[in-house]
């Protein structure tokens, strides 16, 4: 995890920690970082409506979570992060990953296929 991101986490707790104060609320050693506006852990739940907030809100017809991990994923691989790499960001295997997004591959060999024959010029 990048420092960024640390800080960035360390500062929400913080203020988790700073709302379940000002409300009374009691707070535990084993607390959730993640919380909602009603100081409840946040579950799978909320999570889904959420995005099903912002899909109707953006009128989006396919938008989940899924969709955003298959994104982040499909731009690793693009990016060239070994799928090795990769698998175990997202927690899954090589093989997993290959079978599930070796579309993103395809393209990339497609990508470097095209490089080469602009290189290659036969007069």
């Amino acid at each position: 995890m990048s420092e960024e991101l640390t800080e960035h986490l360390k500062s929400f707790k913080i203020w988790c920690i700073e709302m379940k104060k000002i409300y009374n609320v009691e707070l535990k050693e084993d607390d959730y970082i993640f919380i909602t506006a009603n100081l409840e852990p946040i579950s799978s739940n909320y999570i889904s409506k959420m995005f099903n907030a912002l899909k109707k809100k953006h009128n989006f017809e396919r938008f989940s979570a899924h969709i955003l991990r298959h994104t982040f994923v499909s731009i690793l691989i693009a990016e060239g992060t070994a799928v090795t790499t990769v698998a175990k960001i997202i927690g899954d295997t090589p093989e997993m990953v290959m079978r599930v997004y070796a579309h993103s591959l395809a393209d990339e060999e497609l990508k470097a296929t095209q490089i080469l024959s602009s290189l290659i010029k036969i007069e």
